[in-house]
């Protein structure tokens, strides 16, 4: 669920996700379904959601369970 929250956030297809994280389309399909992916998969998908900012909320007791954005910092010239 998570997975599928996080792609929705960045505005990805599972296609993006596949093509970013280097992780196939099926394997992101069942993770996505509840089953599970080796660690290693599971490895390359959050790396590459977590590089683009992507934040997870696991039982917070502000925000509750889901993901969030990390505003980007622009950068100084």
């Amino acid at each position: 669920m998570h997975l599928r929250m996080a792609r929705a956030a960045l505005g990805w297809s599972l296609r993006d996700l596949e093509v970013k994280s280097g992780v196939g389309r099926n394997t992101i399909s069942r993770y996505e379904l509840g089953h599970d992916i080796l660690a290693s998969a599971l490895d390359s998908l959050e790396k590459v959601l977590v590089d683009q900012g992507v934040v997870f909320f696991e039982r917070d007791r502000v925000y509750g369970t889901g993901v969030g954005i990390k505003e980007r910092q622009s950068s100084k010239r």
